[in-house]
């Protein structure tokens, strides 16, 4: 796996170990339970996270196969890439794209996390493909900002990963309270 992108799955890796080991002490009836009417409870943020993780990996495997009409990242690229950072660090609520925005009701912890467990391999294996020439192209499109290079995408995932997880972190702090 090239570096760069190995320093960044291996801090996405550890940011996830940690958020599950937390999570882990607490009971699936508390983890299943939404805040409010229409809010998206503990265990709904997990699964949006790994149903964005997985159609994320499944978008650049598809794309590494293909190699077709890949795009150069530029300047623009970037920009975007920094704008969805800034968005997505900004504490803002915004409303999760129709394809990852359907979450079941209740879901257990422990499944979630083989679930995610797997979803890692595959994402492992996807970025050992990347050969060199390919880490300037453009291997993921993003449903707001477009398309994306491999590093760009990790970094996406990052700050995707932790703005839910400050999300999960009011929650717990609510929990707790109760």
């Amino acid at each position: 796996m090239n570096p760069r992108l190995e320093i960044k799955y291996l801090n996405l890796e550890k940011s996830r170990n940690r958020l599950l080991d937390v999570l882990e002490g607490l009971d699936d009836d508390i983890l299943n339970t939404p805040p409010a009417e229409g809010k998206w409870s503990i265990n709904q943020i997990i699964y949006h996270l790994i149903e964005v993780e997985k159609l994320t990996t499944g978008y650049v495997a598809n794309k590494l196969q293909k190699k077709e009409s890949l795009v150069t990242s530029s300047f623009t690229h970037s920009f975007k890439s920094l704008l969805l950072k800034l968005a997505l660090r900004s504490g803002r609520k915004y409303k999760a794209p129709a394809v990852v925005a359907d979450v079941p009701d209740t879901v257990m912890l422990h499944k979630m996390r083989q679930h995610w467990d797997d979803t890692r391999f595959k994402l492992e294996d996807v970025l050992n493909e990347v050969p060199g020439e390919l880490m300037d192209k453009c291997l993921f499109k993003h449903p707001y900002v477009g398309p994306l290079s491999i590093t760009q995408t990790l970094s996406f995932l990052q700050d995707h990963f932790d703005h839910h997880e400050r999300q999960i972190q009011q929650l717990m702090k609510n929990l707790v309270k109760l």
